[in-house]
């Protein structure tokens, strides 16, 4: 997952970073926070399945985001979201994917303006029961064969 607020990138993608893993032997690169690099731990196929959180602080902007496997993009994955202005949305997006013991898989947004954004909200502790934090994205890895 990750608990900041990212902006797309404008002139080339930017890698998405996270903050922490909440389970599982699936970690980030060296385990090294933050970091955008999912080192895939065996060999198979994997279901994959993002959520991000959305947002447009101004204007109406699109933001897109897509995986990267071993620095090559996968052919025909791209997602984009057209968001208007002020508005928010939770984009979410299913894989499956093929991998190598030791590939590296990362997801790239991209955007017309750096105020699309992936946004992260604190939770809310004065609610019973507590209102969790809401994360930019999270991305889940399960392999299925």
């Amino acid at each position: 997952i990750s608990t900041t607020t990212q902006n797309a990138g404008t002139t080339n993608p930017v890698a998405i970073t996270y903050t922490s893993k909440t389970i599982g032997n699936i970690d980030v690169s060296g385990g090294i926070y933050p970091g955008s690099q999912i080192k895939i731990p065996v060999a198979g196929t994997y279901r994959i399945l993002f959520s991000a959180q959305c947002n447009s602080t101004s204007g109406t902007h699109y933001l897109q985001i897509f995986p990267v496997i071993n620095g090559v993009t996968v052919p025909s994955s791209n997602t984009r979201l057209r968001l208007p202005q002020s508005t928010e949305s939770c984009l979410t997006v299913e894989y499956f994917l093929q991998f190598n013991q030791n590939d590296i898989l990362e997801f790239y947004v991209h955007g017309d303006d750096s105020r699309a954004q992936l946004i992260y909200y604190a939770g809310d502790n004065t609610h019973t029961p507590i209102i969790p934090e809401t994360p930019s994205i999270i991305v889940t890895l399960a392999r299925i064969a």
